[in-house]
């Protein structure tokens, strides 16, 4: 998990979202079933396009590449559900990306006084610990705990792909360590930090144990 910036709102959602949660809200207070096409304008492109950008192609939660692990998921930070917070269906604010595992498990679990920490809002490296493969919630932070445990992240399959992803960086760290020609060390320096950089999976897990690497070959 990375802090993300929230970016411009989309020009689609300027423009419908008032009349788009008008006629939601209309349903909603009326008892009736909201049909799909009523509720699903939010997966317009315009709006996954940006809100792509602003993950960084990833899971705004897990770090996956969303592509890679499943389908595109629009995410509501608060759930918008009937009982729940349908007001906020096209509020850009509400909506981020995430895996389809992400946000099942997710689903429309919320506590207004334990809210699963927002990447948005919350620099997630204050509430975890990043240690080798796993995502550890800080001692005494209680959102990070149920975010953790709630969106399953150190799920199996998560801590496999972190590895491998782990096992490659260090592949290069030691290809760094071992060249001696100064010109050719410094090409696999900078192809390190392409490698780690914000945009690429798992990057606090894999900045993290660069850092440890480098650190023990700098003492």
């Amino acid at each position: 998990m990375i802090k993300l910036n929230k970016g411009p709102e989309p020009a689609i959602l300027a423009l419908r979202k008032i009349a788009w949660t008008n006629k939601l809200m209309k349903l909603v207070n009326a008892g009736k079933e909201v049909p799909k096409s009523v509720i699903n304008k939010y997966n317009h492109r315009e709006i996954k396009k940006a809100l792509k950008e602003e993950c960084k192609n990833k899971c705004m939660y897990c770090e996956s590449k969303v592509e890679h692990v499943a389908d595109l998921n629009i995410e509501h930070i608060k759930p918008k559900a009937k009982d729940k917070f349908p007001e906020l269906t096209f509020d850009y604010s509400n909506l981020g990306l995430a895996c389809t595992q992400c946000n099942r498990s997710k689903g429309d679990h919320f506590d207004e006084k334990l809210s699963f920490i927002n990447p948005y809002i919350d620099d997630p490296l204050c509430s975890f610990h990043f240690i080798g493969a796993l995502i550890w919630a800080k001692s005494k932070d209680n959102r990070a705990k149920a975010t953790e445990l709630q969106l399953e992240l150190n799920r199996l399959e998560l801590i496999e792909v972190r590895y491998e992803r782990m096992k490659q960086i260090r592949s290069l760290i030691d290809e760094y360590v071992r060249e001696v020609n100064p010109t050719l060390k410094d090409l696999i320096k900078k192809q390190i930090l392409i490698e780690i950089d914000i945009d690429k999976i798992f990057s606090h897990c894999t900045r993290t144990m660069t850092k440890i690497m480098i650190d023990e070959i700098q003492s």
